[in-house]
């Protein structure tokens, strides 16, 4: 089929680019999200949340999609077969993300109740 075609495989570096393409595009876009939250909080008092707005979703699972097509490369150039590196990476990308999107909520959620404190290195 594919000879047919004249379609040639991907290889799983290049597999592994696009994943990281990916993740920085969209991270891009949902630091932005949270800026511009942020920002109306600071000049408006816009409440930051709720985080589910439709753009920071679709930046979110962008970076997601991106991690499982970066470690899915990355896990076939190890010889791994195509379908168990897909399941994993989408099990990494999850158990990674995840806790992720709990963060940037608690970090908001102390944006709005004035309780975020300035880090300072070597003071914890």
């Amino acid at each position: 089929m594919l000879k047919i075609l004249n379609l040639k495989m991907i290889s799983s570096i290049t597999i592994a680019w696009i994943g990281g393409l990916l993740i920085v595009i969209f991270s891009f876009s949902f630091v932005r999200v949270i800026q511009l939250r942020i920002q109306g909080w600071n000049l408006k008092k816009v409440s930051p949340l709720p985080l589910e707005g439709f753009f920071s979703i679709i930046s979110f699972l962008g970076i997601l999609l991106g991690l499982t097509v970066m470690f899915t490369g990355v896990l076939e150039t190890f010889s791994f077969s195509p379908l168990n590196s897909l399941v994993s990476s989408l099990i990494l990308a999850l158990v990674s993300g995840i806790p992720m999107w709990a963060v940037v909520k608690q970090l908001l959620l102390e944006v709005k109740s004035g309780t975020l404190k300035e880090m300072v290195p070597g003071q914890f």
